[in-house]
């Protein structure tokens, strides 16, 4: 599991997207400014001050009589000597060993500028290594530009490595007096800033603090750190936050802390988050942390930053990222360039370019950014975002890594989709992208001429290039081409993006599909769309391949499936074998009700029971051309579902009476544990026969409650009974949540019973029966084998099961419903399978198992179920194959040679292993390469290694392969493998 960069959370389990819906964003913005944070400054006064050959006792009014000392300016601000429009310009050259606390505000109307004069060198200020070089303590509407600033310990530069003093180059704070606005930092040169990068998720003394128990961690200090927090309870007027905040073209570069850091005290009021936060034009080049960090913000706006090294100068930098956002309602990320951000392990190694973490909501736009070679990956999430969803678009990522703990170059599980970015990879690390159900891939390209990893079965994919490696299956229009890039070398500087633009021939141009709210320009300024669209992040404004014609309208509308609250919906719209995309209309009203991506089905929500419907579909192709509607469709939604609350069960036992709003009927019943004897029963009254999808619900659970992980409801049905378990712990609350869809008599032969068999509370509130229309096994398109173990020792049991599906995805458990059910084994001696589907493991191997169902006359094959049998860390016998898959038998000159290892962990501890594969002749070690896995207790992986043979193939010539466990001093697991052996 991922940890948070700020603290350590559970992540929230991802539900399954029905439908597409894409978001609208800001217009695409180039390389240039917001407006301005602040207004331009009026006319003011100017005060000068040189460290040489200034007199505080001076006037400070001309540039012959300046003062002399920094401490003088802060004196002169609490004495209220400055107004709006005035300047404060510091001697170029001048050196200043003290801090500057900025103690004086201007206005709306005019800001208070800090400045420099007289020259190109930037005046210095040296914080000394106190906690910050520059203070800006409830200040607003200052400027501070021009400065070059550091914050180190002269007489002990390296003290940082050993005490852990919080050290910032400048340092914002707002607090108990109301928001601050109008700041504006710009031109800073700052460096050598020696504060702490211990990791967000530990804690260290603070040196500084006389509380003996104080701690701090990388958090509290950053090259330009911006706090906003409170203490004690203010008036509603008072609560600190900022408003209208530039940083804008500063220099940040070797320091040991985070670059620019931006706190929020944890406030949960929207309307105290910090507004118009604009962090634009920054280089951050070797920090000793993350780069740009921006907390508790409303749609910051982090665009044309210059980030390189992150994490180079630390002594600690777990949990790191280039640039990332949490607690931020809504955010836009654009036209930055991420570089190699470091890692310390891949245990503890987040270290992508991009993410999204805690508690953020709203929708966050990754647009128009360049990242490359960054150990941990392009992007990554926490799973807690809420409403709202992730956009990436017209992003490069070149050969960013999966250096990490998943080993993941796409670390994600909020909702996303990405479209139209380049994918780039051509050192054979492969893209290795998270099995999210809740992503979606649209036009992009996936570049990877040394092959790569299976690509996940959980994302949609639609109209996406997948060069050099095979598409995944469920992808929608995959391309295999090479897209012909003009210069994709990279190396640093945005400008080497334009590297992945669309050679005139390539045939990707007019090959994409049009995406609604697109930004409405591509990466280079392009408009969208110029014809047909493109594939990837260039759209050819040359391009003369255009599609006017609009497709057909749809045929064939019917209903697959329908409930009380929900009907689903099927059609034909296809060009080339392709689905169409589709909007499904109120045919009453002609109101827009539901939009599909690429697809010929679509769920309709919300419906009341026993009520006439009509609808109908239009179609678009890829290009946006809409067709004619298709016929109507009238349909009826079924009777209501039956509801059985806990004040209608039979209870038996000791159960208490509780009460919450999100129950249903707002009581519910619990149990502290007991032997099982004590049961809730719900018996339904059901209307008719046939299969019901049946629910339970349960309330919020109250904070510090500790409700059982293994309740048992028992539902009988027509033909039987079937436990399930459910984890009320970690259930969703205040919502019906499916057990299982089963078949029914009319009346109330049926039930659901839970037991008090738990040492935790166990809860129960309420189930429901809802009636499914035309369901049943001989409505079932496709079924899935599933064990309950992937790995077993000699001598222990696992137990398979069939599932089927019908053409709306619903799903049947055919073992409970008795059709025919035929195992195949391929290793029976390693496995066997019994008729009732008990696999019983005999010695170390693997198996492969599958299903086929007789279902009406027909026969339906599963998909295959590899079982493991072994003990302790098992190491399965490499594979050796070409580049296109087939098995080696020789070496050949030239030539590539894939290598594949499965790793089984049997033990109780997520372990990391690597894969090394070497060429060696007479010589020795020729050429090499490994892979990296972390493999979780219980689970399996298998690693691969890609060797490019040299041109000439000694006799004596032979790969010979290792896997390591990388847990302390590495040894290995398996003896080496020599092929040919």
């Amino acid at each position: 599991m991922k940890t948070s960069k700020r603290w350590r959370v559970g992540l929230a389990a991802a539900l399954a997207a029905v439908t597409l819906q894409l978001a609208g964003a800001g217009a695409w913005a180039p390389h240039r400014a917001l407006a301005d944070a602040a207004p331009d400054a009026a006319a003011g006064a100017a005060y000068y001050v040189d460290a040489s050959a200034g007199d505080d006792a001076n006037a400070g009014t001309d540039e012959d009589h300046p003062w002399k000392t920094l401490r003088h300016v802060t004196d002169e601000g609490v004495a209220g000597a400055f107004h709006p429009g005035d300047r404060i310009l510091l001697k170029s050259g001048s050196v200043w060993n003290e801090r500057f606390e900025m103690k004086f505000s201007g206005s709306p109307e005019g800001q208070i500028t800090v400045g420099a004069y007289g020259g190109d060198a930037k005046p210095v200020i040296n914080g000394g290594g106190l906690d910050a070089a520059v203070k800006i303590e409830n200040q607003q509407y200052v400027t501070l530009q021009d400065i070059e600033i550091t914050n180190f310990n002269a007489a002990n530069p390296d003290d940082y490595k050993t005490v852990f003093h919080k050290r910032s180059g400048v340092w914002l704070m707002a607090y108990h007096n109301g928001p601050m606005s109008g700041i504006q930092l710009k031109g800073l040169d700052i460096h050598d800033v020696a504060g702490l990068s211990v990791s967000g998720e530990d804690w260290v003394h603070d040196p500084d603090n006389p509380d003996p128990n104080a701690k701090i961690n990388k958090n509290a200090n950053a090259a330009i750190m911006i706090n906003a927090w409170e203490w004690e309870t203010v008036a509603p007027d008072k609560h600190g936050y900022y408003k209208d905040l530039l940083i804008e073209n500063n220099r940040i570069h070797d320091i040991r802390t985070i670059g620019i850091n931006m706190d929020g005290g944890y406030i949960n009021d929207l309307s105290l988050y910090h507004k118009n936060v604009v962090i634009r034009g920054n280089t951050i080049d070797k920090t000793g942390s993350d780069g740009i960090v921006v907390g508790v913000a409303e749609n910051p706006v982090i665009e044309n930053n210059a980030v390189y090294d992150v994490g180079i100068n630390s002594y600690d930098f777990k949990w790191i990222a280039g640039v990332w956002v949490w607690k931020t309602n809504g955010a836009t990320i654009r036209h930055n360039e991420v570089a190699r951000v470091h890692y310390k392990d891949s245990l503890t190694a987040d270290s992508t370019a991009f993410d999204t973490d805690i508690l953020a909501q709203g929708d966050h736009y990754f647009e128009y950014n360049y990242s490359h070679d960054n150990a941990g990956g392009f992007v990554m999430d926490m799973g807690q975002l809420t409403n709202g969803t992730n956009y990436y678009r017209y992003n490069v990522s070149r050969n960013d890594q999966n250096h990490r703990a998943s080993g993941r170059t796409v670390e994600v599980s909020d909702p996303g989709v990405f479209y139209n970015n380049v994918f780039y990879n051509d050192n054979g690390d492969g893209l290795i992208l998270a099995n999210n159900p809740e992503s979606t891939y649209i036009n992009n390209i996936f570049y990877t001429p040394q092959g790569n990893p299976a690509y996940p079965a959980a994302p949609a994919f639609y109209n996406n290039d997948f060069f050099g490696a095979e598409p995944p299956s469920q992808g929608i229009r995959n391309l295999n081409a090479d897209p012909r890039f003009v210069d994709p070398s990279g190396g640093d500087g945005i400008a080497k993006a334009e590297g992945f633009k669309l050679q005139p021939s390539s045939p990707l141009i007019g090959e994409g599909r049009a995406v609604p709210n697109n930004g409405g320009r591509d990466l280079f300024g392009n408009a969208l769309y110029t014809g047909s669209p493109d594939i990837g992040l260039f759209e050819d404004p040359a391009s003369t391949k255009a599609d006017a014609t609009a497709p057909a309208a749809p045929a064939g509308l019917k209903a697959e499936g329908r409930t009380d609250a929900e009907i689903t919906l099927s059609w034909t719209a296809a060009e080339d074998g392709v689905p169409l995309d589709a909007d499904i209309y109120d045919a009453a009203t002609d109101a827009k009700l539901a939009s599909v991506v690429m697809k010929n089905s679509a769920t309709l929500t919300g419906l009341q029971p026993d009520t006439d419907y009509s609808f109908y579909v239009v179609a678009r192709d890829l290009s946006g051309n809409e067709s004619p509607r298709s016929d109507a469709l009238s349909v009826r939604t079924t009777f209501a579902a039956v509801v059985v609350d806990d004040a209608d069960a039979a209870v038996t036992g000791d159960w208490t009476a509780g009460s919450s709003p999100s129950a249903n009927g707002a009581g519910y019943r619990y149990s502290d544990g007991g032997s099982g004897a004590g049961t809730i029963v719900w018996t339904p009254d059901l209307p008719a026969d046939g299969y019901y999808a049946v629910y339970y619900r349960l309330p919020q659970r109250p904070s510090g409650e500790v409700w059982a992980t293994d309740a048992s409801f028992k539902v009988a049905f027509d033909g039987g009974a079937k436990t399930f378990a459910v984890n009320e712990y970690n259930a969703p609350k205040g919502e019906w949540v499916p057990l299982g869809n089963l078949k029914f008599k009319a009346g109330s032969a049926g039930s659901v019973t839970l037991s008090d068999g738990s040492a935790d509370r166990i809860v129960g509130d309420a189930v429901r029966f809802q009636y499914l229309d035309a369901f049943g096994p001989d409505n079932m398109t496709a079924a899935a084998l599933t064990s309950n173990a992937a790995q077993l020792e000699p001598g222990k049991t696992a137990a398979l099961n069939v599932t089927g599906t019908d053409a709306a995805g619903r799903p049947l458990d055919l073992k409970a419903d008795g059709p025919a059910i035929r195992y195949d084994n391929d290793a029976p001696s390693v496995v066997s399978v019994s008729a009732d589907g008990v696999v019983t493991a005999i010695k170390t191997g693997a198996a492969h198992l599958q299903a086929s169902v007789t279902l009406g006359g027909r026969t339906i094959a599963t998909n295959s179920v590899t079982v493991y049998v072994g003990s302790g860390l098992t190491v399965l016998p490499a594979s050796f194959a070409d580049a296109d898959g087939r098995p080696v038998t020789a070496l050949q000159a030239g030539s590539t040679v894939k290598i594949k290892a499965t790793v089984v962990n049997f033990t109780s501890y997520d372990r990391p292993f690597t894969l090394i594969a070497g060429y060696y002749d007479d010589n020795g070690l020729v050429r090499s390469f490994s892979d990296v896995a972390t493999v979780k207790s219980g689970a399996s992986a298998t690693l691969t290694a890609t060797l490019d043979l040299p041109e000439t193939i000694k006799r004596s010539g032979s790969i010979r392969v290792f896997v390591w466990d990388g847990t302390g001093t590495l040894h290995p697991l398996a003896t080496k493998t020599v092929f040919p052996g």
